[in-house]
């Protein structure tokens, strides 16, 4: 060993002597070695085979699987079930006793029994292929209908009750009357009505382009014209304008026009005050406008 080995030799540091002896010290360990587990083999039931041994001229023999004894057997038997099951139900569908007769109807009071036969559709038809949902449908299309329930009886009975639409007016639209109820809602006439609201117009001003079901007026409309009967059960129709809404003729020959919005009593309040403005002074009006209560004006004859 050199005089400058023991010199570094001699100049490192007790901490360092210490790290020295403990990596000395360090045994090195071994790592585990792997057990191998054996698997358990699984065990293979024989099969049950036959044997079927052919003439000496083929001079082969074949292996044919076996089959379950049972197998064949439940088979047959599922098939017959099932067959029998569908027999059983084509004899209820075919069996007259299950066929529906004529349907018991109630709350009708603008159909016929006729109609409301026809348009049910049920007549004839096997209980069990009638679906009430769907012969509900059915009636609701049409529009005197508001709402249909169905309800089949053992064995061959059903039972319809039906809602109406109320008329609320008699829409006589370029001659042709139809019956609104208040959802605006229009149908044909049936019979003569004194309780109803007589409204005229252009023909056109009905829109019947969408379902019977859909509105063909705005039902404010018809709020309008059943406030204005009110205050003024004289009034034997109203007209009906698209620009000016509702009006009608008073007695002195004046066109009175309320449109469609707004308070309509309060707008009678002001016709009937301007009409008695006009009265006081003598003047002769031909128009009489309310259809803006906060700007109302009237047409005097020059």
């Amino acid at each position: 060993m050199t005089v400058s080995e023991r010199a570094l030799e001699g100049s490192s540091t007790r901490a360092d002597q210490v790290r020295q002896r403990r990596v000395r010290r360090t045994r090195q360990v071994e790592r585990a070695r792997k057990v191998e587990i054996p698997k358990r083999r699984k065990t293979r039931r024989p099969r049950r085979r036959v044997d079927l041994v052919l003439s000496a001229e083929t001079g082969a023999q074949i292996q044919v699987r076996a089959l379950p004894a049972g197998y064949i057997g439940m088979r047959i038997f599922c098939a017959a079930v099932l067959l029998l099951c569908g027999l059983t139900w084509l004899q209820f569908l075919q069996s007259p006793a299950y066929r529906l007769v004529q349907p018991e109807i109630g709350g009708a009071q603008m159909l016929t029994p006729a109609s409301e036969r026809i348009c049910a559709g049920v007549e004839g038809q096997s209980l069990f292929l009638v679906d009430p949902r769907a012969v509900e449908g059915r009636l609701e299309e049409v529009a005197e209908v508001e709402e249909a329930t169905v309800t089949l009886g053992w064995p061959n009975r059903v039972r319809i009750a039906l809602r109406e639409r109320e008329p609320l007016a008699a829409w006589d639209a370029g001659g042709r009357i139809w019956w609104i109820s208040t959802d605006g809602v229009a149908y044909i006439q049936h019979g003569e009505r004194n309780d109803l609201i007589h409204i005229q117009s252009d023909d056109g001003v009905l829109n019947f382009e969408g379902t019977p079901q859909d509105p063909v007026i705005s039902p404010t409309v018809l709020e309008a014209a059943e406030t204005l009967q009110r205050e003024f059960p004289q009034v034997g129709a109203w007209r009906f304008d698209r620009q000016r809404g509702l009006g009608f003729v008073d007695e002195k020959g004046r066109r009175v026009y309320f449109g469609i919005e707004g308070d309509m009593r309060v707008k009678v309040s002001i016709y009937r005050a301007i009409a008695a403005r006009l009265d006081e002074r003598g003047q002769t009006a031909t128009l009489i406008s309310v259809e803006d209560a906060a700007a109302p004006y009237f047409s005097v004859e020059s």
